[in-house]
């Protein structure tokens, strides 16, 4: 006899589907196992509530039911059994999701699992159903957990996985994302010429679809939390422009090219409240409200939900009255916002020679390209960002408007120089 103590990790439950009934209602069987993973099962038994002992989870000791031995034995076996083959599972090098618990369980009571249920859906089938769920969502609502930009990250992910499976003749599922498969997909990445970061990006969305494979149980294979499975990337060159360069951008005369007076208009929102361009673009006087005769821009961010108020700057006041009758200027799509925003930093002459070093292709490569070039509208967030570190505003109020959420993170956001730091530290009180 085994005297051995067998443990499992999940554990089984009784209970009625509906307590509330007031008449015979089923018996169901619970399953709880990992994060939130919960299967329920019919156990092909029906009962009145009230004699129904919840507490112990089996039928009352009442005695015109004549059966209640029977059930309560039948029940038990079926814990038993389930539990048991769960253990014998865990101590094989079998896979098992939701599918394999649900066979497991037919197989118990003797009666065949429907062949939908015990369809499994594989990696990509799922990868495309969770695209389409979230597209789905962005549609009915402007707070969707995933934007319009991160979808179409996924999807590209997604058709680079099928183009290498192709090329490859090595079928992607959930039981090969291995170490294996991530060697062999970054080679086929830096094979097509794919930047470090943007082979590090197609990582990244792989793990986030196994992580949420996994907490759905689909996927028991947790290869791809190996220490070496991550994200490849390297240090960007992200730019910043200083007060004097947005100055200039500023002073420019544009009245004769309205597109790229438009471009540049927004992207000054975009520096003096330092947000994203989801959030800048097209933010209009109906987001201002007044405090104490102080009026302010009341912001939610689409990407951290957070509701967010920040000082409508001078010279934005005085660009909504000269050249918008008061108004702000209209929503212009991103793309061409980014190449027109580059139109007007030429224009400035933001001529400084800067140096990226990019690996492509597993190698690594040097280019010198002018400051005008990098310009985007992500310039404008961390220009901001900078700049008001600069001029001394205290971190805690600065991220306060750009939403950053730790020091460490704001600290590694801005771009400041260890002589620009070494200047702002002589000012304080200590050096004085």
């Amino acid at each position: 006899m085994d005297k051995n103590i067998i443990t499992t990790s999940g554990t089984v439950r009784f209970s009625l589907k509906n307590l509330n009934s007031k008449k015979d209602t089923p018996i169901i069987f619970t399953y709880s196992y990992g994060r939130g993973n919960r299967l329920k099962f019919s156990t092909g038994y029906k009962i009145h509530p009230k004699n129904w002992d919840q507490k112990n989870q089996k039928v009352r000791a009442i005695a015109h039911i004549s059966n209640r031995e029977e059930v309560n034995s039948n029940l038990s076996e079926i814990r038993s059994k389930f539990l048991k083959g769960i253990t014998q599972l865990q101590g094989t090098n079998i896979k098992y999701d939701k599918y394999t618990l649900k066979e497991l369980y037919y197989n118990i009571i003797n009666k065949k699992a429907p062949q939908s249920t015990i369809k499994r859906i594989e990696f990509l089938e799922f990868a495309d159903r969770f695209v389409e769920q979230k597209e789905k969502q962005l549609t009915l609502t402007s707070t969707a957990s995933l934007n319009l930009i991160t979808i179409r990250a996924y999807k590209q992910t997604i058709k680079k996985i099928r183009e290498y499976s192709k090329a490859e003749d090595r079928k992607v599922n959930f039981e090969t994302i291995d170490l294996e498969f991530y060697y062999s997909f970054v080679n086929y990445l830096e094979e097509k010429n794919m930047s470090l970061n943007t082979i590090g990006k197609h990582i990244k969305n792989i793990i986030a679809l196994m992580n949420r494979a996994t907490e759905d149980g689909l996927n028991t294979n947790l290869a791809y939390k190996h220490r070496e499975f991550r994200r490849v990337s390297e240090t960007t060159t992200a730019i910043y422009l200083t007060a004097e360069e947005i100055e200039k951008i500023e002073n420019l005369d544009l009245s004769k090219n309205q597109t790229w007076q438009h471009a540049r208009d927004l992207f000054l929102i975009g520096y003096y409240t330092g947000q994203r361009v989801s959030d800048f673009n097209g933010l209009g006087i109906n987001d201002i409200r007044v405090f104490e005769q102080r009026q302010v821009f009341e912001i939610t961010q689409k990407k951290t939900s957070k509701t967010i108020y920040i000082p409508v700057h001078p010279n934005l006041k005085r660009i909504f009255k000269t050249r918008y009758n008061g108004m702000a200027p209209l929503k212009m799509p991103e793309l061409l916002l980014n190449k027109y925003i580059k139109k007007v930093g030429e224009k400035a002459k933001i001529n400084e020679s800067i140096n990226i070093i990019k690996t492509k292709g597993g190698k690594r490569n040097t280019e010198s390209k002018k400051k005008w070039e990098l310009i985007g509208t992500h310039t404008a967030r961390r220009s901001f960002c900078t700049n008001a570190y600069l001029s001394k505003m205290p971190v805690i109020d600065i991220m306060a408007i750009s939403g950053h959420t730790t020091e460490k993170e704001f600290y590694k956001y801005i771009k400041v120089t260890p002589q620009e730091r070494a200047i702002k530290i002589a000012d304080s009180a200590f050096f004085k």
